[in-house]
């Protein structure tokens, strides 16, 4: 559950922010003035839809391993439409670029500066322990039942 937080977080900031209530002067605080200039616009924009195509893809690894998602009737569906191994390899192979993706945000965010940075980062670690860990966490939980 600790995982929503920074990714809700880093949903939040990709939603543009409002204008201020009045136009703030250059000079008028002393922050202003010592801000670092703006990134070119194109960079900008492109981190952004590095950060969001790497944050769909966490949320996505965080949903298919959050308690209670019916990944079961996930697996059935798909054994319908394709045949068995291609089932299964499609399975494996999504799990594996999930996690891969987790752990290239991780890279990523620590090396791009950008105000998707931390939420990202500290998502994915939490994703990717969630995924580790949760064998672990069910067995725990079927047992103390």
């Amino acid at each position: 559950m600790a995982a929503a937080i920074p990714l809700a977080s880093a949903w939040a900031r990709l939603l543009p922010e409002e204008p201020p209530p009045f136009p703030i002067e250059p000079g008028s605080f002393p922050t202003i003035d010592q801000q670092l200039p703006p990134e070119t616009p194109s960079r900008r924009h492109r981190d952004l839809i590095i950060s969001f195509a790497l944050l769909a893809c966490i949320t996505l690894t965080y949903l298919i391993r959050f308690p209670g998602f019916p990944s079961s009737a996930l697996v059935r569906w798909l054994s319908t439409v394709v045949s068995g191994p291609t089932a299964y390899w499609t399975i494996f192979s999504v799990r594996i670029f999930l996690i891969a993706t987790a752990g290239a945000a991780i890279v990523y965010a620590a090396f791009r500066p950008g105000p998707l940075r931390i939420p990202l980062m500290s998502a994915a670690a939490l994703v990717l322990a969630l995924w580790f860990l949760a064998p672990l966490l069910k067995t725990a939980l079927l047992s103390a039942q």
